[in-house]
């Protein structure tokens, strides 16, 4: 499979190694630093100042690079499907923290000079943060470099600080954009491959050993047909005829047993699509008896959720064919960002029974999407039935 991970290993090289480009941008610290030189201050004032700078900018370049591992390992995490697990603020808080008091401190030493670090806050809280503290920051940096000077009398003479400050907000906000677009796309591109690998691999196996396996039951019953007209002319004889009967019969139990461990393989390398898995539910219950009740469409479903939304339909409708006693079932679809599916019946509950094996690999497999599984009793009103029965619930 090596070339399914190839959609994301570009994105993913720049992702380890952006930290560069935000080094670049370094450059622009000289001019505040010659600001510092050129004053009329002290060496000890200026060596001071330049040794804050200096160490904010060691600061401001490791918060790119640690952003760069997490989306890294964000990459590396097809289940990955948003850029908001890299930009939740957890990875980069210390940082801006610390750049922060850097700014300030350098302030009281060196004065306005410090107001030409702000940029930098901004741009990194711009590609650590959620979006609306990412705004927030972008806003107060301008606020900021417009509230100070005015305070000291010299929004005249430095306005440009200002200026510069909203440029750099209003660009890194922008490539963030992008950028986060291009991490959705690397990784939709990347399962898409995985699925398409995963397809193939599922009828190889289906279409080699599943064929090879029938094959070899079906010669194993013919052999113990003919075995069964064949008659022993002494004990000896009927011995060694029964001992070969025995042994085809366990040779056909273990193929059989093969065949089915193969097909429960093939079905779990294939995708669970979920307008497919409502197909086959509708004829499941319909069989068993059950009425079933559908609420929106697959198309309701966020499109990252459907493939794990397929696999809880399954696994529900096989459980109430099999436990529930239900005579009413109601699947919902919702494009809520908290329930993305429900699905509610009528039988008789979970009463004191522990999860299964189904459902506890079912709960493994939301959890890798980021997701939660949710087991509980009915309620009134859920999916409109009376109030018992059980409640399966996806939550983002």
């Amino acid at each position: 499979m090596s070339g399914v991970a190839q959609p994301a290993a570009a994105h993913g090289w720049i992702a380890r190694h952006g930290w560069l480009m935000a080094a670049v941008w370094l450059v622009f610290l000289a001019f505040p630093v010659l600001t510092v030189v050129s004053d009329d201050t002290g060496r000890p004032t200026k060596i001071a100042a330049i040794a804050l700078m200096a160490l904010f900018s060691v600061v401001y370049v490791d918060g790119f690079r640690r952003q760069g591992e997490r989306e890294s390992q964000a990459l590396s995490d097809t289940n990955r499907l948003s850029y908001d697990w890299v930009a939740d603020g957890s990875s980069g808080a210390a940082h801006f923290a610390v750049m922060i008091a850097l700014a300030v401190v350098t302030y009281a030493v060196a004065g306005h000079a410090a107001l030409g670090m702000t940029p930098y806050v901004v741009a990194l809280a711009v590609f650590h943060f959620t979006w609306p503290m990412a705004w927030a920051v972008a806003v107060a940096g301008v606020v900021v470099n417009l509230a100070v000077p005015a305070a000291t009398g010299d929004l005249d003479v430095l306005w440009f600080y200002a200026i510069i400050a909203a440029s750099v907000g209003a660009s890194t906000l922008l490539i963030r954009a992008v950028e986060t677009n291009q991490f959705e796309q690397a990784q939709l591109r990347t399962r898409l491959a995985l699925s398409d690998e995963r397809g193939r691999v599922a009828r190889d196996v289906h279409d080699v050993l599943g064929h090879s396996l029938t094959a070899m039951i079906l010669k194993t019953e013919l052999c113990r047909r003919l075995l069964d007209g064949v008659e022993a002319e002494d004990q000896a004889q009927r011995a060694r005829l029964d001992a070969c009967r025995a042994q085809l019969e366990e040779l056909e139990s273990v193929g059989r047993s093969a065949l089915a461990e193969i097909r429960s393989t093939v079905g779990g390398l294939r995708a669970a699509d979920l307008a497919d898995e409502l197909t086959v539910a509708r004829s499941v219950l319909g069989d068993a008896g059950v009425e079933l009740g559908v609420v929106g469409t697959p198309g309701d479903v966020d499109e990252r959720m459907r493939s794990v939304a397929g696999w809880v339909v399954r696994e529900a409708v096989t459980n109430v064919v099999r436990h529930a006693r239900a005579s009413r079932c109601v699947i919902e679809l919702r494009p809520s960002e908290v329930v993305v599916l429900r699905i509610t019946d009528d039988g008789v509950g979970l009463g004191e029974s522990a999860r299964g094996n189904g459902l506890r690999g079912l709960d493994e497999r939301v959890a890798s999407y980021g997701a939660e599984l949710r087991v509980a009793p009915a309620q009134p009103g859920d999916g409109s039935l009376d109030g018992h029965g059980t409640k399966i619930e996806v939550l983002r």
